[in-house]
């Protein structure tokens, strides 16, 4: 079966090995290799030829022969770094390509909307599992949660607005999909400058006395244990100055089980790109209620930067840094005017430049807490059963390190736990850990 334009449809064509027989008159998908070994032979037979394209082939390599080609097939064997999402827009912006575009393979229902924006037509579904899940899927995503320069739909923030002011919504706005096909962005580098209302940078008398509150604490503190030091942090040294960055990942809901404990009005800042897993927003909200968590907030993007920077939301695939700037870094920076310090879930096990991660740090004039910078993987599955806590939805599925949808992949046994973030871009962190040198200070005593 096919989702097909918002409905369940028919699917007239079948897949076929490199060495499997194709059935007279009958449509058949056919991969990238059979393609280029016959394709005279497929070219002439008396029925309509596709091509499946795998992660790794590139559109370019069947660019030359869209024109016979029925359908183009993307498969989905893990989740990697977006590629195929861009693969859809550059076969539909840049070669032109007028015929069905399907995706394949492993894909979640939380894509849905995003394929459609990048110029799927169709998506097959198999099993009746997996049909009820898509079925549903049709009904639960209505709008789509990022702005964009297409024109289609409002984004849900509007919808919402549109509704707390009680103006009509119209129904075209939310019903049925109509695919749309923004040109594709220029892909070289651009200089960006800062946000009109970004804070101000630390003076350098703020830089100095956090550095030197930072080496105060190594003899104060360095001895607690992770509760004990969130304890002395919220209720001694920064009482109401103090916030938790969480990402509501796979590890989040230790310390946010332990904050709860001691505060459950705490401030909770979630960074919210508009591109997290429809799984990570619903696993916030149980969370939420199972720890009585009344301090949740959002920082989200700034609107107009999203207009003018990333109009198709499609950045993550041309500059990821610059994406993680404005969905991530920008938008901590002022959720954080206000406070002295904030608590990270980081940990040195997560390997690569965490491995030397301290417990306490001084960064951009403001204290960093990182209570479970010490703790094992084994520590904190230990936690997670004596506490009774629920896992990530996405945790069973390979998902190790949780972020954005379109740049996070599963993890491979045996791999780093963060490798699947980034994949195949060089890229480790998003940028709301890393501080001009100047104005940083660890204290490698804790």
């Amino acid at each position: 079966m096919l989702i097909k334009q918002g409905a369940l449809a028919e699917d007239r064509w079948v897949h076929r090995s490199d060495d499997e027989a194709l059935p007279d008159g009958t449509p058949a998908i056919v991969s990238l290799d059979r393609w280029k070994r016959d394709r005279a032979t497929l070219v002439a037979r008396n029925a309509p030829v596709g091509v499946r394209l795998k992660s790794d082939q590139q559109p370019m390599e069947i660019a030359a022969d869209l024109d016979r080609v029925g359908v183009v097939a993307l498969e989905f064997p893990v989740f990697k770094d977006g590629r195929v999402f861009s693969y859809a827009r550059i076969l539909r912006d840049r070669y032109g390509y007028k015929g069905e575009l399907r995706a394949f393979g492993h894909i979640l229902r939380d894509q849905y909307l995003f394929l459609d924006r990048c110029g799927v037509d169709a998506i097959e579904v198999r099993g009746e599992k997996a049909l009820d899940e898509w079925q549903a899927a049709m009904n639960e995503f209505s709008v789509f949660y990022q702005p964009a320069s297409d024109a289609r739909r409002r984004p849900a923030v509007a919808l919402r607005g549109t509704a707390a002011d009680d103006v009509a919504v119209p129904a075209a706005e939310v019903t049925a999909l109509s695919p749309s096909r923004p040109d594709f962005d220029d892909l070289a580098p651009v200089m960006v400058p800062p946000p009109a209302d970004a804070p101000p940078a630390p003076s350098a008398e703020r830089i100095a006395a956090a550095e030197a509150r930072v080496r105060n604490f190594s003899g104060t503190y360095g001895h607690l244990s992770a509760q004990k030091l969130l304890a002395a942090m919220i209720e001694t040294e920064f009482k109401g100055r103090i916030a938790l960055v969480s990402s509501f990942g796979s590890e989040a809901a230790v310390l946010l089980h332990m904050i709860a404990e001691i505060d459950r009005s705490t401030p909770i800042i979630l960074l919210d790109t508009q591109k997290l897993f429809g799984e990570t927003l619903r696993y916030r909200d149980v969370l939420v209620e199972r720890l009585g968590l009344t301090g949740v907030r959002a920082a989200r993007p700034d609107a107009e930067r999203l207009r003018k920077l990333d109009p198709d939301g499609m950045l993550f695939s041309r500059q990821p840094d610059l994406c993680c700037q404005i969905r991530k870094v920008e938008p901590l920076h002022r959720a954080l005017d206000g406070f002295d310090a904030w608590i990270t879930g980081r940990k040195r096990y997560q390997g690569r430049r965490r491995a030397v991660l301290p417990v306490i740090e001084a960064s951009e004039g403001r204290i960093k807490v990182n209570p479970l910078a010490s703790w094992t993987k084994e520590l904190l599955d230990e936690y997670f059963v004596e506490h009774d806590l629920p896992h990530h939805p996405l945790e069973e599925d390979g998902f190790l390190s949780i972020g954005c949808m379109p740049c996070t992949d599963r993890v491979a046994p045996g791999e780093d736990v963060r490798a699947g973030r980034w994949r195949g871009k060089g890229k480790t962190e998003c940028g709301i850990h890393e501080s001009p040198a100047q104005q940083s200070l660890t204290s490698s005593a804790l």
